[in-house]
């Protein structure tokens, strides 16, 4: 069954509000008590929810690519990549919240692997 490109936007977008929500949530300073919200935890989060973030934007971008030096890039993850790269900046600014290249590393490799995910999921499934 081919799901449309709504049916990705309106996933895309709700799964967006999920993260902002958490991430306001963890700049209040109200995930101090979670285990899970502390290193070495964080980067298995960073990991999956940027990585499931770049498989859903991919898809509600309608897989666009774009060119940067000559290389085709697409465009969903690369946007989440600078969102991603802007919120571990507003974390270094924030009392609540260190910044982290662990964190973005993590994030980023999530974003990659997921794409990729996506990419041999559409190969076997044939779209």
């Amino acid at each position: 069954m081919k799901l449309s490109k709504k049916f990705w936007i309106v996933a895309c977008l709700v799964y967006f509000l999920i993260i902002l929500s958490i991430m306001l949530v963890a700049d209040m300073g109200l995930l101090v008590n979670f285990s899970l919200a502390h290193p070495p935890y964080d980067k298995v989060g960073h990991f999956i929810l940027y990585g499931i973030a770049s498989f859903l934007c991919h898809r509600a971008t309608g897989k666009k690519m774009m060119s940067l030096f000559g290389y085709p890039i697409p465009f969903g993850p690369a946007l989440f990549t600078i969102f991603t790269a802007g919120e571990e900046t507003l974390q270094a600014i924030l009392p609540n919240r260190t910044a982290s290249i662990e964190d973005f590393l993590a994030s980023f490799a999530g974003i990659i692997v997921f794409y990729g995910i996506g990419e041999v999921w559409d190969r076997k499934t044939g779209k």
